[in-house]
Parts: C-alpha cells; structure tokens; sequence
C-alpha cells in the first residue's frame, strides 16, 4: 500500500476556499435566480474573483447551443467556461462558451464540444 504525505492528505481534506461575483440583476428574478458554484484548482483569491466575474458576464442574457470541433482530447472541459479561437464563425476574436458535452471519439484526435454561446 502506497502511503500519501500527510501534509497533501491534509491538503486534500481541507475546506474549499471561495470567491463569490454577483449579478446586480438577480434580484429581479427572485425565487427563479440561479446559483452556481463551480470548483476549480485556482489558488490565489484573485484568480478565483476574475474567474466568478468572467463567468457573470457570460450568463446574461439569450444563448445559443452549438456542436465545435476542436483540436485535443478535452472531455477535462465539460461544465466550464471556455475561450475558444477560431477563423470563422464568429470566433475570430476569441468567444466564451460553457462547454456542456464533449465527445473524444473524433479520429483525428480532437474533441466535439457542445457548448452554450451568447446570442
């Protein structure tokens, strides 16, 4: 039997930090508001707030549901908001997307992402 560092096992073990950002329109939804809570390996509180901002400012509004194809294995990415480039479509510029499927079995290894973009 492998024996794990006490001082990672305690690491491990320990309570999540948290970062919170919050709509200034919430209120206005009431019992229907949303909230999300998403774990990440970040470490420092700042990372944690950008991250909780960028995040906000992806949710409002209407969002469309698309399949992408992209290069690499990245099932990692399901429940994220990710950043994806591309030369067309609209994402020359760089477009945040929340990744709610991916699909490794493209041959040529890339993943199939199906993903929530704003309108």
């Amino acid at each position: 039997m492998t024996l794990v560092d006490p001082n990672y096992a305690a690491w491990l073990q320990s309570d999540e930090l948290e970062a919170a950002a919050e709509n200034a329109d919430a209120a206005k939804w009431g019992d229907l508001a949303i909230d999300t809570r998403i774990a990440t390996a970040l470490i420092y509180a700042e990372d944690a707030e950008d991250e909780a901002s960028r995040q906000l400012a992806f949710r409002p509004g209407p969002l469309d549901v698309e399949w992408l194809r992209v290069s690499g294995l990245h099932v990692d990415m399901i429940g994220r908001v990710v950043t994806l480039r591309a030369n067309k479509g609209g994402y020359e510029a760089g477009v945040d997307v929340f990744v709610l499927a991916a699909d490794e079995t493209d041959k040529v290894g890339g993943t199939k992402f199906l993903v929530l973009r704003r309108a």
